[in-house]
């Protein structure tokens, strides 16, 4: 969902909390799932990730990837710049970040393009908490075996489980 339209949809997640005990098994997907995500012509059946929609749009990007790194994010994919090959237009670089602290600006924020923060946690409660500590209501999706709808139910933007 992260790169869905580019990342430039509201439904677009820009956060991805895992468990701890799980995180180098998801970066090890993300690493190879990434590979799969072409960027390209958005005619083209094959694009995953086509141009943002202005100048603007792709400079505003830019700086959020900027800021993620000024703050201590560590780039698992992606990065600054454009693509290789994608050296005209308003391309970025599909983006993945590790390491990340729920008070930095790429993950308090919408950042409208092609860029994913995964967040790690230790706890259910932990969890929970990270979700609810935004100003928006960002996407949020709960994945898991037995407790998403538990958790789900206590998400400040999630349905009501009574």
């Amino acid at each position: 969902m992260a790169f869905m339209n580019s990342g430039q949809a509201c439904a677009a997640g820009t956060r991805l909390l895992v468990p701890n005990s799980r995180l180098d098994e998801v970066k090890r997907g993300i690493r190879d799932a990434m590979g799969g995500f072409a960027v390209g012509d958005p005619a083209d059946p094959k694009t995953a990730v086509g141009p943002m929609v202005s100048q603007k749009q792709h400079d505003q990007v830019q700086s959020y990837i900027r800021k993620g790194i000024e703050e201590g994010a560590e780039v698992l994919v992606g990065g600054e710049g454009r693509p290789e090959g994608f050296e005209a237009g308003y391309f970025v670089k599909p983006t993945v970040f590790v390491n990340v602290k729920n008070d930095m600006t790429i993950a308090q924020e919408e950042i409208f393009g092609p860029v994913l923060c995964v967040i790690a946690y230790d706890s259910e409660e932990e969890a929970i908490q990270i979700a609810n500590d935004s100003k928006y209501g960002l996407h949020a999706a709960v994945l898991g075996p037995t407790s998403s709808g538990r958790v789900a139910s206590r998400h400040r933007y999630g349905l009501d489980a009574s």
